[in-house]
């Protein structure tokens, strides 16, 4: 019986690292008038003039002066392509970056803690009703 505890325990403690986060749009403009700043240590997505959109992890890109560099991949509806090489701020519509978003955060953890107690109060009262039987 209390494997059972032990294994419902660990599930709860598993699903408490889950976090929500969502794409962040970053305008052009915005970057070139130092008004926000892309963070280098996140991933990147970026979509063009011709409307394709590429991806890179977090370290594997860079701006250098009006240029981006870095390698990552293009993302299309269908296929993923592998990219290396260099963009031209010019040619960028936007950029999207992670963001962590506190609120679901939180009421993720609220609701997989009031299910956890409402899975231990059931086993309780189960546990209960079989030694008032006995």
């Amino acid at each position: 019986m209390l494997q059972k505890y032990f294994i419902g325990l660990l599930t709860l403690a598993i699903l408490n690292f889950t976090g929500c986060t969502s794409l962040e749009v970053i305008n052009k403009e915005d970057v070139n008038e130092g008004r926000t700043q892309i963070n280098f240590s996140d991933e990147l997505y970026l979509t063009t003039k011709d409307y394709t959109r590429y991806h890179f992890l977090a370290y594997n890109y860079q701006i250098v002066n009006d240029t981006l560099y870095g390698s990552g991949a293009i993302e299309a509806s269908s296929s993923i392509a592998p990219f290396k090489g260099a963009i031209a701020l010019d040619e960028i519509i936007n950029f999207e970056q992670s963001k962590p978003d506190t609120g679901a955060t939180i009421g993720l953890i609220a609701g997989i803690i009031v299910i956890g107690l409402l899975v231990g109060l059931i086993i309780f009262a189960d546990e209960y009703s079989h030694s008032r039987i006995l």
